[in-house]
């Protein structure tokens, strides 16, 4: 009996094989951050593989064929008696197990494992913090995926992918809705508050950085741990992390600032500094969007907006706890 297993990334992938005979693959597109609308494979390929590595060509084209490779290994499951999902609770994943369930199509013989917790781990972050002997523990907690959970799973995945939100926000506002997908709920709740907020014109993610910084000047790598810290369930990387903190510098009027100003895609030894804009706008006296424009994907929504009193055309309200 041949059985694939799928995991999120290469480090629970290679704890993985260190016990399971069966094939293991993965699938880590970063799905939060940049486009994602409703086309077809071929162009989907080319578009997330652009937002991943949107300069350097030779960079495109290999991402390109791993995401393609990815598809292929899930659409071909059919060649194995069984398919074993690995994700965890976290919106990386809770976005990659939609995509992944709307791909298989209602495919029998597909189980899932996922947890937000782990006996003996005080803060669970992922399956990457587990060794092969805790993950090995999981093999039996494995259950098949049912219609309900195949159904809700293309609905949250083509409504993520609707170029208006309306229909997210509503299922969000539903959470009972979303029971089959234990999970997916509280996920999709923390992608919408990645909108600017109604407040500011910060996301949540924006506003954790600039209150890092409010004491004082901080390290890249001191500036990841601590926005870490007030993610009740972490998942974006530091690299995610560090580009916003490169698109807050690159603003029109900064919000941060750099040192060296070298630009590198790793900032753990750089110094960054909050400006008196950023102090502003993270006060509520100012306004990121209405300052410097926006021009983001939230999923399949294009965020545009030119700034100069401009303002952009979905934020969310926390009060409220939806957009608007």
């Amino acid at each position: 009996m041949s059985t694939l297993h799928i995991t999120n990334g290469h480090c629970a992938a290679s704890t993985l094989r260190e016990f399971l005979t069966d094939p293991v693959t993965i699938t880590a597109d970063v799905l939060h951050d940049g486009p994602a609308p409703r086309v077809d494979l071929e162009a989907w390929h080319a578009v997330r593989a652009k937002q991943l590595e949107p300069t350097d060509e030779a960079a495109f084209e290999r991402t390109r064929r791993e995401l393609a490779r990815w598809d292929r290994m899930v659409a071909g499951a059919g060649r194995h008696d069984e398919m074993v999902l690995w994700f965890e609770h976290d919106l990386f994943d809770q976005l990659l197990l939609i995509r992944t369930l709307d791909l298989l199509g209602g495919r029998r013989s597909v189980s899932l494992i996922c947890i937000d917790r782990f006996p003996g781990v005080e803060r669970f972050v992922g399956l990457g913090q587990l060794n092969a002997t805790q993950l090995a523990s999981l093999v039996e907690t494995r259950r098949p995926i049912s219609d309900d959970q195949y159904a809700l799973a293309s609905k949250a995945w083509d409504a993520f992918r609707a170029p208006d939100p309306t229909g997210l926000a509503d299922m969000v506002r539903r959470p009972d809705s979303m029971r089959a997908l234990p999970f997916l709920a509280r996920a999709l709740r923390r992608f919408l508050e990645e909108y600017p907020s109604t407040t500011n014109g910060l996301s949540r993610t924006e506003t954790a950085v600039l209150a890092e910084l409010e004491a004082g000047p901080r390290s890249g790598e001191d500036v990841f741990a601590g926005t870490q810290q007030r993610e009740e369930h972490p998942f974006m990387g530091d690299w995610g992390l560090f580009d916003v903190v490169k698109s807050l510098a690159d603003a029109r009027t900064p919000l941060v600032t750099i040192d060296p100003h070298d630009r590198p895609r790793d900032l753990r030894r750089h110094r960054i500094a909050i400006t008196e804009a950023g102090r502003d706008v993270l006060a509520g006296r100012r306004d990121a969007v209405v300052l410097n424009g926006i021009d983001r994907w939230r999923g399949g929504v294009h965020l545009i907006a030119g700034g100069n009193g401009d303002r952009s055309p979905w934020r969310w309200d926390s009060l409220r706890e939806t957009l608007v």
